[in-house]
């Protein structure tokens, strides 16, 4: 009996010094606030409201942080790198710094956004409010022939599609899973939120530019709503639905810094895999035969650019965004990696010569196509992967390609119709 209660001790002496449990609200002060946002007409308004302010808080710490990182980058390059390399052939150079450097700098001043957009999804997930948007959206889903936890896994994808596809595997009903699979690709993921927040902060206003990162969020929905309801007949499921809504909670200092941790160890990872290898595919085809003017049209690039310009003309995308589309089949962290190679610039000269470059009306539609096309080559691997279906793979793709330009070709011309 002593051995017993000995034990017992020593396992909640260790218990407490290597676990930390989240502060919890009583079960009176839960309900209460479920009344709230549980409410049938008040809680999607509060959820979608939640969310916005998200969106906001990203915008106004994220930015600062994000240019002086840019700068620290930018002053690096003229102060230390520069001089450092000035003896090495002019070829050689430009690989260097105008390839791998620019590119990769202009990409890692993103991390601070994708700190904070972690950090306050945590918050939401963590806190216990996850669940109770997937109870308020199962009406919903279930009408799209999915569930709550269709809903998210959606929500899951906002950081990587990859585990959300993964996290499919707790339906037992094979057809939901297949759709649900089908949906996930148009989550906004953290990699497409660079490529928004890079657009918007070029040609939008600060008090615009959180609007039009929500409209896209909002558009994400749309495109998986639509996908729902058109495949649900082909994807037909009869699993019921069950959902435990958690106490509310407090998240703890030390979860919020090991998710930040986390994403910025996976941002180098992919960092190391794929974007220093795509800013240096895009450098060479910008850059040979060497006769040419780099970026131009007689680049490899270029002649890839022009091949592809009748089917992306009519939505706004010329053919420097089109080889950056290309390379971002692969991960779209390299989208601006590869811009910023395309421009030979980085930082804010990057951002005034898309600014000076594009319009509004075209910058939107090619985040409308961004957001929608094929997703990245490790979410297509996965799909094929979970699903074991070429035939469903294939789907997929061909599916997410031709929404994203029915899409876009919707909005440039639409908006071009009305004088935009």
């Amino acid at each position: 009996m002593e051995q017993d209660e000995h034990l017992e001790t020593e396992m909640a002496r260790v218990l407490k010094h290597a676990v930390q449990v989240p502060v919890q609200m009583s079960d009176s002060l839960t309900e209460k606030l479920d009344r709230v946002m549980l409410h049938p007409w008040l809680g999607l308004p509060i959820f979608f409201a939640v969310m916005y302010l998200l969106f906001q808080g990203i915008f106004i710490f994220g930015q600062p942080l994000q240019t002086g990182i840019a700068g620290l980058f930018a002053w690096l390059r003229e102060a230390a790198l520069a001089p450092l390399l000035g003896g090495l052939p002019q070829v050689v150079q430009g690989l260097l710094l105008d390839g791998i450097y620019n590119g990769v700098a202009t990409v890692a001043a993103f991390i601070p956004i994708i700190i904070l957009f972690f950090l306050f999804m945590a918050l939401v997930e963590d806190s216990g409010y996850l669940s109770r948007a997937a109870f308020l959206m199962d009406a919903l889903m279930a009408r799209l022939g999915l569930d709550g936890r269709g809903f998210v896994m959606l929500l899951m994808g906002f950081g990587c599609n990859v585990p959300a596809l993964m996290g499919t595997r707790v339906m037992r009903s094979r057809a939901m899973r297949l759709l649900t699979m089908l949906v996930i690709p148009f989550s906004l993921c953290s990699a497409r939120l660079q490529v928004f927040i890079f657009f918007t902060a070029a040609l939008f206003t600060p008090k615009t530019a959180p609007l039009v990162v929500f409209s896209l969020y909002l558009f994400s929905f749309a495109a998986a709503i639509l996908t729902a309801l058109i495949f649900k007949n082909k994807f037909k499921n009869n699993e019921p639905f069950v959902l435990e809504l958690p106490p509310y909670r407090f998240p703890t200092v030390r979860q919020m810094a090991l998710r930040g941790w986390q994403e910025v160890r996976h941002f180098l990872r992919r960092a190391t895999k794929f974007i220093v290898a795509g800013v240096v595919l895009v450098w060479l085809l910008t850059h040979l035969p060497l006769s040419a003017v780099p970026a131009s049209a007689g680049t490899l690039a270029g002649m890839i650019g022009g091949f592809f310009q009748p089917v992306f003309a009519p939505v706004g995308i010329n053919e420097q965004l089109t080889i950056a589309l290309i390379f971002g089949f692969v991960a779209k962290e390299i989208v601006i990696g590869a811009l910023a190679v395309i421009y030979s610039l980085s930082g804010d000269a990057l951002s005034g010569a898309i600014g000076q470059q594009l319009d509004w009306v075209q910058a939107y539609s090619f985040m409308l196509f961004t957001l929608l096309y094929t997703p990245c080559l490790a979410t297509v691997a996965t799909l094929q992967s979970e699903s074991k279906q070429l035939k469903f793979t294939a789907l997929s793709l061909a599916w997410s390609l031709a929404l994203a330009w029915l899409v876009s070709l919707s909005f440039y011309q639409g908006a071009r119709a009305l004088g935009y």
